[in-house]
């Protein structure tokens, strides 16, 4: 397994990594940066210099200290600070997720150059609308994915199974629908065809035309925008205006669903 250390910066100074992580929980274990340091087995002004730099660079203090009381005084991390915990650790998760993606067959430089270069794909599909997996429905040959947008809309896609299991993906899963525009396809009414799995209605709110074809941005009931490339011939067919109610219509396999 490939490993490597996450290191966050702040204004170009050292800010946080598993060291100062390990620190924080410590403090708020004990209650004492003094305690905290002799269980790391580092110095109380190691330590201490820590949390000030921490304190410093952050927008919020991250741990606090009350002197005397009837508590008897302390330290104690404050809900910035519990935050930041929490956050730290989800991304080390997707680091190391990051880092899993270099296989034991990627043992070259070459080859995890190769697998960056497909991280780092910039995609041309003018849609891409992230959704939670409500419903998965598969056979010997393809799954139909339903994915909610923003709690309102539903989206299908039909993949391969071969895709579906290497996605990996299952229900309350995240997922980006990438879609092209010369996909979508736009009907003033519903269209009864039952080969448009997804009939999205919305609101036209902006249209650009070209030279030969126009632009058809529509807002979905999500609040979601959804373009469309049409030709500007089809466009004046329809007399589509802004603040039309149209529908936007995609056949399902031209959902591809990306994690």
């Amino acid at each position: 397994m490939l490993e490597a250390r996450l290191w966050m910066t702040k204004s170009d100074k050292n800010y946080l990594g598993r060291g100062r992580i390990e620190l924080l929980e410590q403090i708020r274990l004990t209650g004492s940066i003094h305690a905290a340091a002799k269980g790391m087995k580092m110095s109380y002004k190691a330590a201490w210099d820590a949390v000030d730099a921490m304190n410093n660079l952050s927008d919020a203090p991250l741990v606090e200290r009350v002197s005397g009381g009837k508590g008897g005084g302390g330290t104690f991390l404050t809900p910035k600070g519990e935050a930041l915990i929490k956050a730290f650790h989800t991304i080390e998760e997707k680091h190391q997720q990051f880092l899993d993606l270099f296989s034991k067959d990627n043992e070259t430089m070459e080859e995890m150059i190769l697998v960056l270069d497909r991280v780092a794909l910039r995609l041309s599909a003018r849609n891409q609308l992230l959704g939670v997996v409500t419903s998965i429905k598969a056979d010997a040959v393809r799954a139909e994915i339903e994915l909610t947008v923003k709690g309102f809309d539903k989206l299908y896609s039909s993949i391969t199974l071969q895709s579906f299991e290497t996605l990996g993906i299952g229900i309350h899963d995240k997922a980006i629908a990438i879609i092209k525009a010369s996909s979508v396809l736009i009907f003033k009414e519903k269209p009864d065809d039952a080969s448009y799995e997804n009939k999205l209605q919305g609101t036209i709110i902006d249209l650009v035309e070209g030279a030969t074809h126009t632009e058809v941005i529509v807002e979905l009931e999500s609040k979601s925008t959804i373009a469309a490339t049409v030709s500007n011939l089809t466009c004046k067919a329809l007399a589509l205006e802004e603040g039309q109610k149209v529908f936007a219509c995609i056949e399902a396999s031209n959902v591809i669903l990306g994690v």
